[in-house]
């Protein structure tokens, strides 16, 4: 099963591994939004498929 993100900037984050997904939220956070996301508020955020 995948997990996904879907940043409110309209990008979706999917990967096979929840931890990926949550390191590719930080970060996409961090490179295109200037900001940093923690493991919590990125877990957060995950949804499956």
């Amino acid at each position: 099963m995948s997990h996904t993100i879907e940043c409110p900037c309209g990008a979706v984050l999917r990967e096979d591994d929840e931890d990926a997904v949550v390191t590719a939220a930080r970060q996409h956070a961090r490179a295109v939004h200037d900001m940093e996301l923690s493991d919590e508020q990125a877990r957060a955020m995950v949804r499956p498929g």
